[in-house]
C-alpha cells in the first residue's frame, strides 16, 4: 500500500514538472516569435533619417506645384515625417508659405498632413492658423477638422473645421463661427461681432460672407438675428455695407425696441433698415428709430 502511494506520489511530481517545463517553452517561443515580428517590422517600416530634408512635385506642364522642406526627416515606406516644417503650394504662381512643428508627406499622393502651431500667410495677407492642417496639392485645397483662425485686413474669424483654396480666397467654416469685423474709421474702434451655428462661407474676392443657423449680429447700437445673413463688404473702406438677412428677423435696438420680419436689408451707408414680409414691431419709446445705424 505505502508502495503504490510513492509511486502514484512520484508521478504526480514528474508530471508537474512536465508541465511547467511545457509552459516555459511555449512563452520562449511566443516571445520569440514577437520580438522577431517586431524588429522586422522596424526594419521594413524606418528606412532612413536625413537632416535638411527638401521635396518638390511638379505638374505634367512642368511648374512647380508643391515644395516642402524640414529640419529632419524619417523615411517610411508610404509617408515621411518631418520636424520644423516648411511648405509651399504654388497656386496660380502665388505661393501660400505654411509653417509647423510636425508634419507627414504621404509618398504616393504627395498629400501633406501638418500638426502642432500651423500658419498658412498669403501673400495678400490672410493668415490661418490652426493646430492640424492637410493640404492636397492635386486640387489646390487645404482643410482641417481642428479649431482654426482666420484673419484679413479687420476680418477676424474663429470656428471648428475650416476648408479652404490654396490663397484663401475661399474659406468654409463648418461650425461654432465667430467674426469680428473692426470698422476701421469708427472713432469707438467698436467692431460688428456676428456669430452662428454655421457652416460659413466667406468669399474675399467678392467681399461677401454666408452665415447659417441662428446666426446672431451685435453692435453697440442693437442686435439682428435671422436663419441666414449674408454680410457684404467694402474692400477698400473695409466696413460693412450691407446685411441681408432672411429667415426669423428679430432686430433689437438698445433702447430695447424690437421688430419681427420675414426679411430685412440693412444698407449702412444710408443709415436704413428695410423690412420685408410679415412685420410687427414692439416699441418702448415713441422715439426710437430703427432706421438709425445698427453697425
Amino acid at each position: 500500500m505505502i508502495r503504490k502511494f510513492v509511486l502514484v506520489s512520484i508521478v504526480l511530481v514528474l508530471a508537474y514538472i512536465a508541465l511547467i517545463q511545457w509552459k516555459m517553452w511555449f512563452h520562449f517561443q511566443h516571445d520569440a516569435k514577437f520580438w522577431k515580428s517586431g524588429a522586422s517590422e522596424e526594419k521594413a517600416e524606418v528606412a532612413q533619417r536625413v537632416y535638411s530634408f527638401s521635396f518638390s512635385k511638379y505638374t505634367d506642364h512642368g511648374t512647380k506645384e508643391l515644395e516642402i522642406e524640414g529640419d529632419s526627416a524619417d523615411i517610411f515606406s508610404q509617408n515621411v515625417a518631418l520636424i520644423n516644417v516648411i511648405a509651399k503650394a504654388y497656386a496660380e504662381e502665388s505661393p501660400v508659405t505654411i509653417t509647423a512643428d510636425q508634419g507627414s508627406l504621404n509618398r504616393s499622393t504627395s498629400d501633406i498632413h501638418l500638426r502642432n502651431n500651423v500658419v498658412a500667410t498669403t501673400e495678400n495677407g490672410a493668415r490661418l492658423m490652426t493646430d492640424e492642417l492637410q493640404i492636397h496639392p492635386d486640387d489646390k485645397r487645404l482643410e482641417t477638422d481642428a479649431d482654426a483662425k482666420v484673419k484679413k485686413d479687420n476680418i477676424n474669424i474663429e470656428g471648428t473645421g475650416a476648408a479652404s483654396d490654396s490663397q484663401l480666397n475661399q474659406v468654409t467654416f463648418k461650425k461654432n463661427v465667430t467674426v469680428v469685423v473692426q470698422d476701421p474709421d469708427s472713432e469707438a474702434k467698436t467692431p460688428t461681432i456676428i456669430t452662428s451655428d454655421g457652416p460659413l462661407e466667406i468669399d474675399y474676392k467678392r467681399n461677401i460672407a454666408h452665415f447659417s443657423q441662428n446666426v446672431v449680429a451685435r453692435h453697440d447700437r442693437g442686435t439682428l438675428t435671422a436663419d441666414y445673413m449674408d454680410v457684404l463688404y467694402d474692400k477698400d473702406s473695409r466696413r460693412v455695407w450691407k446685411i441681408i438677412a432672411r429667415g426669423n428677423v428679430i432686430i433689437v435696438s438698445k433702447e430695447g425696441n424690437t421688430t419681427y420680419s420675414d426679411n430685412a436689408v440693412y444698407l449702412a451707408n444710408e443709415g436704413r433698415m428695410v423690412l420685408g414680409g410679415d412685420v410687427e414691431a414692439q416699441y418702448r419709446s415713441s422715439e426710437s428709430d430703427f432706421n438709425d445705424s445698427l453697425f
